[in-house]
């Protein structure tokens, strides 16, 4: 405990316990999900100012900061035993610390989506799903984790930060057409898939779990490679698609060997190597539906993934 208080080089200790108590190589995949809504707002006309992307996008970054650290608070006795060197049972960072700064992290959530909402106009659309995401992320933290319907609240969180990007065009989007709720149900699915095929990634996985888990993982894929057709511009210029059906070759191709050789394997390396690339991939995932909706726009999302294969590289750090 004294080396984390001593000098800069507690500081610096104490930094890095941090960085992994939020999953800091995570941390572009909610903005990820931010780029997507705003990419169906564009594709019915809306056009967001950089203010409103920036607060919905600060908002996305809180809640999925706060659930990290929550989750490692409602987890801290079980990692005691199965993951002694995560920053709380370590002793890094005290319970306490880290339980008001995830409710503070939550808060500060709230407060970027509702001052979004004022420069939007005033209504509380914004303020509403970033909510519905907070009440998800206790769900799952506190309960809904340790239950079967524990990737379907993760999922949850993840198709609601989708609306939240999305919220950026007030009221515009059909809430009947496809534009916002196939890519949303696409990220809650695939999300889902991938905490199923995680649950049990510290020992030797359930064969037949991590077949299910797959097939629900593929089931979303398939529906991002539908999303990328919502846009009308898809049916008049081939040339339209080029662009997301190409990012979402890259995902295939890098995601089919680690799935199969997980699932052959069901060990522990093999689940978490497979697992640490679908959260990476999530963001190019994100970007094809992008693509699909707004065309080039989408592309802005790609260097998310860049940012995520850079922090992957510094080992210390864990992403999941």
């Amino acid at each position: 405990m004294a080396a984390y208080s001593q000098g800069g080089g507690g500081n610096l200790l104490t930094a890095r316990a941090w960085a992994r108590l939020v999953r800091l190589p995570n941390l572009p995949t909610p903005l990820a999900d931010i780029g997507l809504g705003l990419a169906a707002s564009f594709a019915v006309g809306a056009r967001t100012g950089l203010g409103v992307a920036t607060l919905l996008g600060c908002s996305s970054l809180c809640l999925y900061t706060a659930g990290m650290v929550l989750n490692d608070w409602c987890d801290r006795e079980d990692d005691a035993v199965w993951r002694a060197d995560r920053p709380l049972p370590s002793g890094a960072i005290g319970p306490f610390q880290a339980l008001v700064a995830g409710f503070a992290l939550l808060g500060l959530g709230l407060v970027f989506a509702g001052l979004a909402d004022l420069n939007e106009g005033g209504q509380p659309l914004s303020f509403s799903i970033a909510l519905l995401v907070a009440s998800m992320v206790l769900l799952y933290d506190t309960w809904a984790k340790r239950t079967p319907l524990g990737p379907l609240a993760m999922g949850s969180c993840r198709g609601l930060n989708v609306l939240l990007g999305a919220s950026a065009s007030g009221l515009r989007i059909d809430p009947f057409s496809g534009l916002i709720w196939i890519p949303a149900l696409t990220s809650a699915l695939y999300i889902a898939g991938v905490t199923w095929f995680a649950r049990t990634e510290e020992k030797n996985s359930n064969p037949l779990h991590l077949r299910l888990a797959s097939g629900v993982i593929v089931l979303a894929l398939g529906l991002a490679a539908c999303a990328t057709l919502l846009s009308p511009e898809a049916f008049e210029s081939a040339g339209w698609l080029i662009l997301p059906w190409s990012l979402m070759g890259l995902v295939l191709g890098i995601l089919l060997p680690r799935l199969f050789r997980a699932n052959r394997q069901a060990t522990p390396g093999a689940v978490q190597s497979a697992v640490g690339w679908m959260i990476a991939l999530y963001i190019p995932v994100q970007a094809a539906q992008a693509c699909g909706l707004a065309g080039p726009w989408g592309l802005l999302i790609v260097p998310l993934f860049a940012g995520v294969l850079l922090l992957r590289r510094w080992r210390w750090l864990k992403a999941t």
